[in-house]
């Protein structure tokens, strides 16, 4: 009886609801202490979850963090695999091993026991609040400090767009900067705002950071012509993939808006409001409405060295009209490896105005650089003496290896194909070795970044310090020649198998070819075109590494001209082979009587 009292008591002061609350989780147990809820009036049990909504757009986009490969520091890494990331050699590994420790004890990993320092709790806070930092904020901080907490974003995967430009700009210049710091990439395979939601975010005025575009979804007409807008835009990359007409990124979308009018537009811009002047590659891919009436237009971009137009309406005179214009047309479709042979010959150039040994050199091909490669400088200067080195120029390698690895292939390919050549099975058996570990890692802007750096290595950079862009020294890591203002890349859309990384060029095959309209003979370089049963180019670009004259671009195209020639338009069909038969002999005739006339000057 007394027990039965003591327990109304309770029950009157703690309330109905609270005593019951209790009393269930204590039944439940701890884990689902505070979740449980009673509704009084009709005695259910519930529990209530937060969420958080779900945003409808990408507003947040440049705050949302990105897992990134190669961070800078992996703490849970051995030593042997720190090396092995670093792309150290054996020899260097024992002077490394100092530096890793260091670098462990700077990773946030605490192995021994006490109170945390205070350094380490105010880096703890601004990482819980990396999204709130501001550049003003991180410039009032020691330089070492802000370091650290670089190196603790990147090995808690929590750099974002936004976190990256801070900290690139204040520690890119630093000695021993890593490769992270100099570019950047994210991808977003459905867009849910408008294109300019995006595009001024990678604005940068002062040119901080140069801007990489790749677009493979479809896009109002309006937006793209705003793209001019963009002042350190150095890459854009419009793909039309099979598919995208019937989901549209936005509701008023046009399937067809890449056209010759889309160029004639930038055109404009460029000549009245100096767009497009470190834009260096242009890439747009199978759209018919795209025809070589837009090469009257590409001189209008002081810096553009890459005309890419797979799947377009241009007809074999093309070649002809970019000559005319002074580019040069090639249907290669890896033209990476004819910018990377262009470089070759420029090394070999170099050597001869440096009265050096006409020797030939050889050069890998480019391959995928870690994030957290370190980097270094030398002056722009010494950039014709490095590249005109004796040693083997191979990215990231040791030409010992190499060479142990030429003669171990050299054994097999003998015991095993006795009556052929051993030269003609070398490189397939070191490409099945060297070449997958290689391309395996290969990520979606590496194409178009690697190519952008290359094209500043034939330039040396001037069409960007012509635009006022301060590139400062070179920058390299290990071997090879890298940009030198960061880069970021984004990618709106999903990424299509043509645009995936699948190199089928031998790693080792000497880079010494000349850049040239490609060989005929090929089953591969075309294709055919059902409407008109005609053979068209199946990959077509258009080249030009050597910068215009100031004077000149300035002399382009008048208006008249252009809205002349634009009258009517583009036209998908390919003319037949009489009509460009005709053209070839006028515009034969006219450099003629050119030739002629500029005798008697």
């Amino acid at each position: 009886m007394k027990s039965q009292r003591s327990n109304r008591r309770l029950l009157r002061k703690l309330g109905h609801t609270e005593f019951w609350s209790k009393k269930l989780d204590a039944t439940l147990g701890e884990g689902g202490h505070g979740n449980h809820k009673i509704d009084e009036s009709t005695g259910q049990v519930y529990t209530e979850t937060t969420a958080s909504i779900q945003s409808t757009d990408d507003r947040e986009w440049t705050h949302k963090p990105r897992l990134r490969s190669g961070q800078c520091v992996q703490p849970e890494a051995s030593y042997h695999e720190y090396i092995a990331a670093e792309g150290l050699d054996q020899e260097d590994a024992y002077s490394k091993s100092a530096e890793y420790i260091e670098a462990l004890k700077d990773s946030g990993v605490k192995c021994g026991r006490g109170t945390r320092s205070l350094k380490d709790l105010s880096v703890e806070c601004i990482l819980n609040n990396i999204t709130y930092i501001t550049l003003e904020g991180m410039q009032c901080l020691p330089l070492h400090l802000v370091q650290l907490i670089w190196d603790s974003i990147s090995n808690r995967c929590l750099l974002s767009f936004h976190a990256w430009v801070i900290f690139s700009k204040l520690l890119h210049q630093n000695e021993g900067a890593v490769l992270g710091l100099l570019r950047y990439r994210h991808a977003i395979e459905t867009p849910k705002s408008p294109l300019q939601m995006y595009s001024t975010s990678l604005t940068s005025s002062s040119f901080d950071f140069i801007s990489s575009l790749s677009i493979t979804t479809t896009f109002p007409l309006p937006d793209l012509v705003r793209l001019s807008k963009i002042t350190n835009l150095g890459v854009l990359e419009i793909i039309n993939v099979p598919g995208t007409e019937a989901r549209p990124a936005h509701p008023r979308a046009i399937p067809g808006a890449v056209s010759d009018r889309l160029i004639r537009a930038w055109h404009f811009a460029a000549l009245n409001e100096g767009a497009f002047k470190v834009l260096r590659i242009l890439k747009l891919w199978h759209y018919v409405e795209l025809s070589s009436k837009s090469m009257v237009y590409l001189n209008s971009f002081p810096a553009l060295a890459l005309y890419d137009v797979r799947g377009c309406s241009f007809d074999s005179c093309s070649k002809i009209d970019a000559k005319r214009f002074g580019w040069k047309a090639t249907i290669n479709e890896n033209v990476l490896h004819l910018l990377e042979s262009a470089c070759v010959e420029r090394a070999m150039l170099m050597r001869a105005n440096l009265g050096a040994e006409a020797k030939p050199l050889r050069r890998a091909s480019a391959r995928q650089l870690r994030d957290g490669s370190k980097t270094r400088r030398i002056p722009r200067s010494e950039v014709p003496s490095f590249l005109t080195r004796p040693e083997a120029l191979v990215p990231g390698g040791n030409h010992e290896k190499y060479s142990r690895g030429k003669e171990t292939a050299d054994i097999v390919a003998r015991s095993s194909f006795p009556k052929e050549s051993v030269t003609r099975h070398r490189r397939g058996l070191m490409n099945s070795v060297l070449s997958d570990a290689s391309t395996s890692h290969e990520t979606w802007e590496f194409s178009t970044y690697t190519s952008f750096a290359r094209i500043g290595e034939l330039r040396n950079d001037a069409d960007l310090s012509r635009a006022g862009v301060s590139v400062g020294d070179q920058v390299l890591v290990q071997n090879e020649l890298v940009n030198s203002v960061p880069i970021v890349s984004l990618r709106l859309g999903e990424t299509p198998s043509d645009l995936r990384s699948c190199s089928n060029m031998s790693r080792l095959e000497p880079l010494h070819k000349d850049i040239n309209y490609g060989s005929s003979n090929s089953p591969f370089k075309y294709t055919m075109k059902n409407e008109r049963d005609r053979w068209i180019p199946r990959a077509l670009a258009f080249i030009r590494i050597k910068l215009p004259p100031v004077e000149v671009r300035s002399e382009v195209l008048s208006v008249d001209s252009a809205q002349q020639e634009l009258k009517c338009p583009a036209e998908a069909a390919i003319p037949d082979s009489t009509k460009c038969h005709g053209i070839n002999v006028r515009r034969s005739k006219k450099r003629n009587i050119g030739d002629m006339l500029s005798s008697f000057n």
